[in-house]
């Protein structure tokens, strides 16, 4: 009996993982990134190197990092998704239809990990190619993420 509550417990908290820290309030401060189409946008690793390449200390300055989904085109009214507190290899539902993203991180030295996103049912994803650029979503519904 202990064993199937223990069971049925840490379901419970295998579902509460996949709840995301969403942002209340709207933002717009990916409004001035370089806006891009992400179908016309090149498949590389979701890294932005900085003047020079990888610098030493670029592992240290990848977080604050904060995944973008927005409602609109541009990246303007977006709701923000803190990256170090979302779970890897899970897809995450946002809860809301988006038509564009963006990844914003301040240090600019890219990510060691892909950002993704996709249609509802976690059945196809494109990846995010790169930070601090805000990407326009054409031909689809999409409202699901992943972290990879």
């Amino acid at each position: 009996m202990l064993f199937t509550f223990a069971i049925a417990a840490l379901a419970l908290l295998g579902q509460a993982v996949d709840a995301s820290v969403l942002a209340t309030e709207a933002t717009n401060v990916a409004a001035s990134f370089p806006v891009v189409d992400i179908t016309s946008a090149k498949a590389h690793p979701n890294i932005t190197l900085g003047h020079g390449g990888i610098h030493a200390d670029a592992a240290q300055a990848e977080f604050p990092a904060t995944l973008l989904l927005c409602p609109t085109t541009s990246c303007i009214s977006c709701f923000g998704f803190d990256l170090s507190a979302t779970p890897t290899n899970l897809c995450l539902a946002a809860g809301f239809s988006y038509s564009s993203v963006a990844i914003n991180q301040p240090s600019n030295e890219g990510l060691p990990f892909g950002v993704f996103i996709g249609p509802p049912g976690c059945a196809s994803f494109l990846q995010i190619p790169a930070v601090n650029t805000c990407y326009n979503i054409n031909g689809g519904t999409f409202s699901d993420y992943a972290v990879a």
